[in-house]
């Protein structure tokens, strides 16, 4: 037969299909193809070979149809950075210059659904060899040099099925370089984490809509934080719990306790916090003798508490105020410097206000001191990575556009204790101010 005579009577059969395929959406186009086909064969337009041969040709189509880089998915975020420090003079007279800057961030996202239970996630972003940093600073390099791209996140994703929980809710794990599940996506959550750290190991999530107006959660994770072939390996395992609770349609509170565990320290991982030596970041602040007991140092076991409530009795105004608390168990008073055992982080704050609708307004109060969090893992906007150090940030966002939004942050930053820190330390971030200004793209 020829093949012009079965195109058209595939054109017709195809055409007499259409509306009833566009009427069922979810309805497969490869199927349809083929019961096309197989009309025509019970028919005898075609016989048994071209029928295998037509049959054959669409299933090779539908696979590259359906070939790999279709299946991911995509998202990212473009931010485009004017950065100033001012500096006061220090006790000593001396002033130190101030400082600007322009930096971006790129970074890409992909999911791939490998199947009903399990996704692969990862993410590209720009920066240096920083785990507290994915900016880029223009300039950086001379003579337009090129600008690196690197894997800040690699894991799988792994979903329970719904029966496998006794009590309901959901259970995820993520397997490798993770997103860190102890932090709080309510507001900045600057304390003790900055957010551009992922951590390398497994997280176990849960979550459970126990009632209309209560909703649990609980994080487990367990990471490795260097990897050594004739020594123990540094790790930390965390476990946190958490409530949010709606007491009237308006008002609701939440809370969440989260403990933190390190153990076979190194004392490379004390020096790292305490001055920075040997890491990928410019970490200060620890005390080499205090913020772990012994050599080489035992564990660091960290408790930190945090509440918060929300209102929403405002429509365009929702405030959102927290209060947090943490503590190193573990931290001594240190025989090197005139310190206690400076083991204790707090912060206050509040956001007000809708992005989408007018401004959102924040401001918080940090107080940090040198031996309450290992200081390589402090917020680098914050202090600037450091620890021994307090003071407040303000910040304002609006949506100018659709996923395009204008951010003004200003941090400033004082020593808490003198005696731990050198002169010249105490001089060179004496009372520092720090300004960023953001224009934020989201696709």
């Amino acid at each position: 037969m020829q093949t012009s005579r079965i195109g058209g009577l595939l054109i017709v059969l195809a055409l007499v299909a259409g509306p009833a395929a566009a009427a069922d959406k979810k309805q497969d186009e490869g199927a349809v193809v083929n019961d096309i086909l197989q009309v025509l064969k019970e028919r005898g337009i075609v016989d048994e070979g071209e029928y295998q041969r037509m049959a054959a040709k669409n299933a090779r189509y539908e696979r590259e149809k359906k070939g790999f880089l279709p299946r991911i998915e995509w998202w990212g975020d473009f931010r485009f950075r004017h950065e100033s420090f001012f500096y006061n003079r220090d006790d000593a007279g001396n002033d130190r210059n101030n400082r600007y800057r322009i930096r971006y961030r790129f970074r890409l996202s992909g999911k791939v659904k490998v199947n009903e239970y399990a996704d692969v996630i990862f993410r590209l972003a720009s920066g240096d060899n920083d785990d507290r940093s994915t900016n880029q600073t223009l300039g950086s390099g001379p003579d337009f040099d090129t600008d690196d791209i690197r894997l800040d996140r690699a894991y799988a994703k792994l979903t329970a099925p719904q029966e496998w929980s006794p009590f309901g809710g959901k259970w995820v794990a993520e397997i490798g370089k993770v997103p860190n599940p102890f932090v709080w996506k309510q507001d900045k959550d600057y304390m003790l984490w900055d957010r551009d750290i992922n951590p390398e190991g497994v997280s176990l999530r849960y979550k459970n809509n126990f009632s209309d107006a209560t909703r649990i959660f609980a994080n487990f994770g367990y990471y490795i934080i260097q990897e050594r072939s004739k020594n123990s390996d540094p790790h930390m395992w965390g476990l946190q719990g958490g409530v949010v609770h709606d007491l009237t349609e308006d008002v609701s509170l939440g809370g969440r306790a989260t403990y933190y565990e390190f153990r076979s320290l190194s004392n490379e991982f004390v020096e790292r916090g305490a001055s920075g030596l040997g890491g990928a970041t410019s970490a200060k602040g620890n005390v080499r003798d205090g913020v772990a007991d012994g050599v080489p140092p035992g564990p660091i076991r960290v408790i930190h508490l945090k509440g918060a409530g929300k209102y929403k009795g405002f429509e365009d105004w929702p405030i959102n105020a927290f209060a947090e608390w943490s503590k190193n168990l573990e931290a001594t008073s240190s025989s090197l410097f005139n310190a206690g055992s400076e083991d204790t982080a707090w912060g206050v704050g509040f956001e007000v206000g809708d992005k989408k609708k007018w401004v959102k307004l924040g401001f918080g109060y940090y107080h940090v001191e040198a031996n309450a969090f290992p200081a390589q893992f402090i917020d680098s906007d914050l202090f600037d990575g450091r620890t021994n150090q307090e003071g407040p940030v303000v910040y304002a966002s609006r949506q100018i556009l659709k996923n395009t939004d204008l951010n003004l942050t200003v941090f400033s930053s004082d020593v808490i204790d003198g005696d731990i820190l050198p002169v010249s330390e105490q001089a060179k971030d004496s009372n520092r101010v720090r300004i960023q200004a953001d224009m934020v793209f989201k696709f």
